[in-house]
């Protein structure tokens, strides 16, 4: 009997954490040095935003010495719903509604974009139901973005 409720609570635990947003140890060779998830990760990205924007399933992440690279991460409900808020926070920083520079097509990686503002140079996709920022130095931001899931199919103009 104990030896199957353990099992039990192993399965769970599994399963639980398959639909939670992935957070690597390493990240563009850096160790991973602080994480922050769900209510946490959430209010972080509200201070960012001036408003509760982000799914309870967000982690925030930070590599290397400070500044270097931080990963944004949100996992939504499906593609759609990520590609959405991809197209919304493009569109919002092409109308000059942040701190940040017109994104750009990230060149020889469709789906990925860049623009430079507030923490460095930035990378932001959508893959599947996630949606992918990277902020901090050029090499490191380019190198963590080939080392994540590549964008999805439907791309925006």
């Amino acid at each position: 009997m104990r030896r199957s409720r353990g099992a039990a609570v192993a399965v769970l635990v599994l399963l639980a954490a398959c639909g939670q947003t992935r957070v690597p140890v390493r990240l563009a060779g850096l160790h991973r040095v602080h994480v922050w998830t769900g209510a946490r990760a959430v209010r972080m990205m509200a201070e960012l935003h001036g408003a509760e924007v982000a799914p309870r399933d967000s982690a925030v992440a930070d590599y290397g010495a400070p500044g270097q690279l931080r990963m944004w991460t949100s996992r939504y409900p499906d593609e759609v719903h990520a590609m959405e808020v991809l197209a919304r926070m493009i569109e919002g920083m092409r109308a000059g509604h942040s701190q940040f520079s017109t994104p750009r097509p990230l060149e020889g990686a469709p789906g990925r974009w860049l623009t430079v503002g507030p923490g460095g140079h930035n990378v932001l996709w959508a893959s599947g139901p996630t949606v992918y920022w990277l902020q901090g130095e050029p090499d490191a931001v380019l190198r963590a973005a080939d080392e994540l899931p590549p964008p999805s199919r439907g791309q925006l103009a």
